[in-house]
């Protein structure tokens, strides 16, 4: 335990923060909504964004900072221990926050009648898992490619972005319907929502494996300054 706790404060706080400050985000923008008398399915949609998409772009911008953001990186570098498993338990850590509050998130809603989500636990596990692991996996190989805070972060909001303003032709596309981050928030579960849920998925992993392929010569992490 004292391990993951070391590893938490190595990711730094403001990484692991970021998770729950997206749910607070919703949450009050959830009740700035309902106070203002907007109807209830729309409220609980809001709600639902907010674990499908808040907190997926949280972890996302989480990962790029521990990746990226790392004061004793050439030390590690000359340890017996792998980088890769070192920056694996500190990315585990913020992933494994976001993934704790959304699978409570989502329960108390269930609870409070405020779900609109699909039935079954296991694919409300998909509506906020899928689309954090294709963005963090996104994320974090970028972050590994370019070693740019900024190129990693701006990659990040552009694709989050993009998808937010387009997702009536990306839902509507049959190319790119697959690859839609908000299809439960936006669309519902609809015909190919799975088939949508698991390419998410795939890519994530996909994205991940290849970065963490790249960290077996972790020095493509240094930039010219640490050079």
């Amino acid at each position: 335990m004292s391990l993951w706790r070391y590893e938490a404060r190595r990711a730094g706080w403001p990484a692991c923060l970021a998770p729950p400050a997206s749910l607070l985000v919703t949450l009050a923008l959830a009740a700035a909504g309902a106070a203002s008398g907007t109807p209830r399915p729309t409220v609980h949609s809001l709600l639902l964004s907010g674990v499908e998409a808040l907190v997926p772009l949280a972890a996302a911008t989480a990962a790029v900072t521990v990746v990226s953001v790392d004061r004793c990186r050439e030390l590690q570098l000359t340890l017996p221990a792998g980088y890769s498993w070192t920056l694996g338990r500190r990315l585990g850590v913020v992933a494994g926050i976001g993934a704790a509050l959304s699978v409570l998130f989502s329960a108390v809603l269930r609870l409070t009648g405020s779900w609109s989500g699909p039935d079954s636990p296991l694919a409300s596990a998909l509506v906020w898992a899928s689309p954090l692991l294709g963005l963090t996996g996104l994320a974090l190989l970028v972050a590994v490619l370019g070693r740019s805070v900024v190129l990693a972060t701006t990659t990040v909001a552009v694709v989050w972005l993009c998808q937010q303003l387009f997702a009536s032709a990306l839902v509507a596309g049959a190319w790119s319907r697959p690859f839609f981050l908000f299809l439960t928030s936006r669309a519902g579960v609809a015909d190919g929502w799975g088939t949508n849920r698991a390419v998410l998925a795939a890519c994530g992993v996909l994205f991940i494996t290849i970065a963490l392929l790249l960290l077996r010569r972790p020095e493509r992490l240094l930039t010219e300054e640490e050079v």
